[in-house]
């Protein structure tokens, strides 16, 4: 407005002096340029502007490259993985599969910090029982053993070269890893579902906020978990193409991959094996308890660590904690050395910490001994063993009822065991194969039904479930002919969606339900389970009348049975369980 009053004005001087007014005219057009410059200017920094740089477009530097494509479309939650890639910087230049793949771990180790601190301030927020409490303690055990499994991932990835891409075998362990860092997510809510049950006043909402807390996590490891997958896809086409890639040739009667070249002979010559510490109730050894003697072992050690047990009853709970590796436990016989205990769920302890021996350091070896959780029936959840460790057992008794044997993730072997209990009693989501071992079901609380086992393999990328190979199931002493019509007595029941049981040429006695399997209502997706038997013998084989489930297979080709086998399923990097010594069966 200003302008145009200075030009009107100065229009109506032009008879007075036209040199001033050609003057003032010329230098009014000059800052009227300039103004509509200025002015035009500032309304393109106001405006939307089109093409690549509208607010509403994506830069083309945003893109993701198409191995985040590839990797994405591929998972079971594409837009949470996405979402994960694109809020780190890094996966912009990224342009290799294992180069997603590490990012998508790194942002997941933030995740489970981030919930891992608000599950810590729930202790002092919350007005909890002391149930409650315990629960969310697992919850914090949980966490920080999938940080670790996911360090480890990590440490995997970094030991294979990019130029040569991934050696074939290393799938499984990077694999086993994960499978076991997505089943602590589980197990935190697990703790609080036993909770609701044993307390109606225990508030639903904790337990609400909790999965809002960790299904983020799971569905994020699921997701690294379908890369995995990918990137064999990838290195199958390539080795189609001619592409080398190397592949470890197992030995014919060596163990699971996953075990050390010394240790064969201590497991070959155990009575003549000398022994780092003994223990001795009666105080010939170096101590009385088998704790002092695990607490006594060095840290993370490299090499096997043998504490020789002596025949004896020893009353109290064991735990070979994350830091002692390579710990081996020898006692003076399956029927002379035993470990009690009789922590339970109700008294109050969680299915988790309730066991007798608690087993989360690498690379466990146990042979000679019993295990026993004396709670009784009465007391439901009564766990004898957990293991949440890449661990092998060889001539050991697993005793308890309900959840007796706790196999909660990594690989697992056991060989020329015998299990005994009621409900679930072989149970959890490792890799875990029962070669030759005695299975003896026991009579249950009036009502009950026996499960002997409950697999719980939550997503189809997981490398874990539960095969029985040369077993013997038949009822325990307890379990007499006149009381079988009052139980029932199945094979399992699947505790997860995917849920996955194998059991091939064994012996299963009079006591098999004719239908096998039993639905668990909770959990039981009939048509994605994976549920086989496979050349079985005895009188509980017959599968005529067998369960009609989608994912229930009578029969198998032999190369799918294979595959549930020690050499094949039990997976790993490093050879150490095949040096242990114990006998074995690699084939089908």
């Amino acid at each position: 407005m200003e302008s145009t009053t200075i030009f009107k004005n100065s229009t109506d001087e032009t008879s007075k002096n036209s040199t001033r007014t050609l003057q003032k005219t010329m230098l009014l057009i000059v800052f009227l340029s300039l103004s509509t410059l200025l002015v035009a200017a500032f309304l393109k920094e106001l405006c939307p502007r089109h093409g690549r740089d509208h607010p509403m477009t994506p830069p083309l530097t945003l893109s993701p490259h198409p191995v985040i494509k590839n990797a994405c479309t591929n998972t079971l939650y594409p837009s949470l993985c996405f979402t994960t890639l694109s809020s780190s910087p890094a996966s912009m230049k990224a342009t290799k599969p294992q180069q997603i793949l590490e990012i998508a771990i790194n942002r997941t180790v933030k995740s489970v910090l981030s919930s891992r601190l608000e599950i810590i301030s729930l202790f002092t927020s919350q007005d909890l029982k002391a149930q409650a409490k315990n629960a969310l303690k697992d919850c914090v055990e949980m966490l920080d053993q999938t940080l670790y499994e996911l360090g480890q991932a990590v440490d995997d990835l970094h030991d294979v070269p990019e130029s040569i891409g991934f050696i074939r075998r290393s799938y499984g362990n990077l694999k086993t890893l994960l499978s076991a860092a997505m089943t602590n997510e589980n197990t935190c809510i697990d703790g609080f579902t036993d909770v609701e049950e044993a307390d109606p006043e225990i508030p639903k909402a904790l337990k609400e906020y909790l999965q809002t807390l960790v299904t983020p996590i799971s569905h994020m490891i699921s997701n690294c978990l379908a890369m995995v997958k990918y990137m064999e896809t990838i290195n199958r086409e390539e080795a189609l193409n001619g592409q080398k890639i190397l592949i470890s040739k197992m030995p014919p009667d060596g163990f699971p991959e996953w075990m050390m070249s010394g240790d064969r002979k201590l497991m070959e010559m155990a009575p003549e094996i000398r022994p780092d510490l003994i223990v001795a109730g009666d105080g010939s050894g170096h101590y009385h308890t088998i704790g002092e003697a695990v607490r006594m072992a060095p840290n993370r050690s490299m090499n096997r660590f043998v504490i020789k047990v002596k025949a004896g009853i020893y009353n109290e709970n064991v735990e070979i904690s994350r830091e002692k590796e390579n710990i081996m436990l020898i006692g003076g016989g399956m029927n002379s050395t035993m470990i009690t205990g009789c922590k339970n769920f109700i008294d109050g302890f969680s299915t988790f910490t309730s066991a007798t021996l608690t087993v989360v350091g690498d690379r466990f070896l146990a042979r000679d001994l019993t295990i026993i959780n004396t709670s009784g029936p009465q007391k439901h959840q009564a766990v004898a063993l957990r293991v949440t460790s890449n661990s092998a057992f060889y001539r050991c008794n697993f005793s308890s009822y309900q959840d007796t044997l706790y196999a909660h993730s990594l690989c697992q072997f056991y060989r020329e065991c015998t299990i005994q209990g009621t409900i679930d009693f072989i149970f959890g989501n490792a890799a875990a194969v029962f070669q030759n071992c005695l299975i003896l079901v026991r009579k249950p609380n009036p009502g009950q039904k026996n499960m002997v086992t409950a697999q719980g393999r939550e997503d189809p990328n997981q490398n874990t479930g539960i095969s029985l190979q040369n077993c013997t199931i038949v009822a325990a002493p307890d379990l007499t002919v006149a009381s079988r019509s009052s139980f029932s007595t199945f094979l399992g029941r699947p505790w997860r969606n995917h849920s996955r049981t194998m059991v091939m040429k064994s012996y299963l006695g009079d006591l098999i339900h004719p239908q096998g399997w039993c639905k668990w209502n909770d959990y039981s997706t009939l048509d994605a389970i994976e549920y086989i038997e496979y050349m079985n013998v005895g009188p509980g084989s017959d599968t005529n009348h067998r369960v009609t489930w989608g994912g229930y297979r009578r029969n198998c080709s032999k190369d799918i049975a294979k595959k549930f086998t020690v050499g094949e399923f039990l997976h790993g990097t490093d050879d150490w369980l095949e040096s242990t010594g114990f006998p074995v069966f690699y084939g089908s």
